[in-house]
């Protein structure tokens, strides 16, 4: 795979390691989409966090009306806590691929350093699960995610909504349905 010439040499090194999977998007078939998405991941390097006291559970939380659960991967210090600031985050993938786990070392880094709580969800993607399924999922799992606050030692007056790439596409949806609906 060929590079830009202003390519930080970092990122180069580490592209280098782990490429993605070339693919023309244009040509993209349902039958090559699990393929891709199992080569992303491996690409990715998603793997489990090792040496942390952050507890990480999965939950499966009501979905939008009519659809199935949503999963929400969540990040805690050890320990009790109450009233604790949380980041609901939406992970990237150009909203065909990714899922949570990709981004468990930012997680886990954000909880350790700042002492957060973090939410990421797992919502559908496309093109199996077209506009508004993705949003509508991440607006049903943060609507738990707040409603829930007290169970997750979170200060409800303290959620952010973030994202990386399509995450943080989904993130300004997410919130703007919020704001229309009246909340959280």
């Amino acid at each position: 795979m060929a590079f830009h010439a202003n390519l930080d040499p970092e990122l180069r090194a580490a592209l280098e390691q782990a490429p993605l999977p070339e693919m023309n998007l244009s040509t993209l078939s349902y039958e090559d989409l699990a393929r891709y998405r199992a080569q992303i991941d491996e690409a990715l390097g998603v793997q489990p966090v090792l040496e942390t006291d952050v507890v990480i559970e999965d939950r499966h939380v009501p979905g939008p009306s009519g659809a199935p659960d949503v999963r929400l991967r969540i990040y805690r210090p050890a320990g009790e806590g109450e009233r604790r600031p949380a980041l609901y985050w939406i992970h990237g993938g150009g909203m065909i691929f990714g899922r949570p786990e990709i981004d468990d070392a930012s997680m886990v880094g954000f909880v350790e350093r700042l002492g957060i709580v973090a939410v990421s969800v797992d919502y559908r993607l496309a093109p199996e699960h077209p506009h508004p399924a993705p949003v509508e999922d991440c607006y049903a799992g943060l609507a738990w995610t707040a409603k829930s606050a007290g169970e997750l030692g979170i200060d409800p007056d303290r959620l952010a909504v973030g994202g990386a790439s399509a995450g943080g596409g989904l993130a300004a949806g997410t919130v703007l349905l919020a704001r229309d609906r009246g909340g959280p």
